[in-house]
């Protein structure tokens, strides 16, 4: 999956998973953007090998993490109360940093791409 080069994107953790995992050969083009959530998560595996801390590290270093702003931290707790289907708050946090970024979100959650919100553009990746 390609994309221009100018286009921002948000990955979620189960993309990042997925493509470590080899599971997608590739990512769009373009500025990459992490949430400080999906950063937490990825590094938070209990039964972590260090290969694939390193590899996880190597990606983190790639891409700019998303801090918990005000202005993230506002739209989350929206699209938490309203969000139609209604997320967890953990993807709460990463659709809102799209958001936030006017960025396109990068999912292989099914109930993520499917979130309706104003300003969130996502796009599936399988």
């Amino acid at each position: 999956m390609n994309g221009p080069t100018n286009e921002k994107y948000v990955f979620d953790t189960n993309t990042v998973i997925g493509f470590i995992d080899k599971k997608f050969l590739s990512l769009p083009l373009g500025e990459r953007f992490i949430s400080v959530i999906t950063e937490m998560e990825l590094l938070a595996f209990p039964s972590i090998t260090p290969e694939i801390e390193g590899e996880i590290l190597n990606f983190l270093n790639a891409a700019t993490i998303i801090p918990l702003t005000d202005e993230v931290k506002h739209e989350a707790i929206h699209l938490r109360r309203e969000g139609i289907p209604r997320p967890k708050l953990p993807d709460a946090i990463v659709a809102a940093s799209a958001v936030v970024l006017d960025a396109m979100l990068v999912s292989a959650d099914e109930k993520l791409n499917k979130l309706n919100w104003p300003g969130l553009k996502t796009t599936s990746i399988k």
